[in-house]
């Protein structure tokens, strides 16, 4: 199948099946999720120790016999990002507990989790962005997957990556393309309406129920969270 559920619901389903290549999957696509509220929230590197461990820990969580997997419900109101953003929420407060009730001083690299916690609204932005990133990175594949139907699937890949990925104004676009600085700005209008129709074909299978107009906001509001 070429659709966007094999992107989002069904891998998360499939991880919640115990398949491996789904597990596989879910864990590189939000694993960088996890890691950036983590590191937020206690204020340390995204590659700190206390961040790796939690980050284990909040797969355990998803995948362990009566995990977190097996309850999530693809009709939730506030979609699979609420629920992930739960349970990580969930498996942080959990390590602060355990480090308030061993005392533990944070001398040696350790982290003070009681005290570096942050206010939820901030964690919360910082989640969304990140949210906001994987996201796009999945309707960026999806896109990359169907640029191999055709030469001009190809070509309006190419001028967005050129655009939004190495920074490229159209004009200097057009001896790579091939093409008058006229036809580079359409390229690039065309290759904008296949994003956007690819970001909402990934947002639909975040939330499946919602209407055309609620998704279109749903994706106003995730760019948003870009800038």
């Amino acid at each position: 199948m070429d659709s966007a559920e094999l992107t989002s619901w069904s891998i998360i389903l499939g991880a919640a099946a115990g398949r491996t290549l789904d597990r596989d999957s879910f864990t590189r696509r939000y694993g960088p999720v996890i890691r950036s509220y983590l590191a937020a929230r206690w204020r340390v590197s995204y590659e700190h120790e206390s961040v790796a461990d939690a980050t284990g820990d909040v797969f355990v969580e998803f995948f362990k016999g009566g995990g977190a997997l097996e309850r999530v419900d693809p009709h939730s109101p506030g979609g699979f990002r609420a629920y992930l953003y739960g349970v990580v929420r969930n498996v942080a407060l959990n390590a602060e507990r355990k480090q308030r009730r061993r005392r533990d001083p944070p001398a040696g690299g350790a982290v003070d989790m009681d005290e570096l916690a942050d206010c939820q609204s901030t964690l919360s932005r910082v989640f969304d962005r990140a949210w906001a990133e994987a996201v796009v990175r999945e309707a960026r594949a999806l896109m990359a997957q169907r640029s191999t139907r055709s030469p001009a699937a190809k070509r309006r890949f190419q001028a967005l990556g050129m655009r939004f990925e190495r920074g490229l104004a159209p004009r200097q676009m057009v001896a790579d393309l091939g093409l008058e600085v006229e036809q580079v700005y359409e390229l690039l209008r065309e290759a904008r309406r296949e994003f956007k129709s690819v970001l909402l074909e990934v947002m639909a299978t975040y939330h499946p129920t919602a209407t055309e107009p609620e998704l279109e906001q749903r994706c106003v509001e995730l760019l948003g969270g870009l800038r």
